[in-house]
């Protein structure tokens, strides 16, 4: 119990490193900001792997 709720406690500061490094390679001109277009098309695989993590932890806890 006390893992899952560190885990659930680390996604805000981990979406905000992975945006920071996102911001940044697009300052210094690495990834250019095309990728947001080609990487909105890919929402439905985030319902996909929340849906499948809510499983597991169903399934995990009976």
């Amino acid at each position: 119990m006390a893992t899952d709720r560190r885990l659930r406690g680390a996604i805000l500061p981990v979406t905000f490193i992975v945006a920071g490094v996102l911001l940044l390679l697009n300052t210094l001109k690495l990834i250019d900001w095309a990728i947001w277009s080609r990487l909105a098309r890919l929402w439905p695989i985030l319902v996909i792997g929340f849906g499948a993590q809510l499983l597991w932890h169903h399934f995990r806890r009976t």
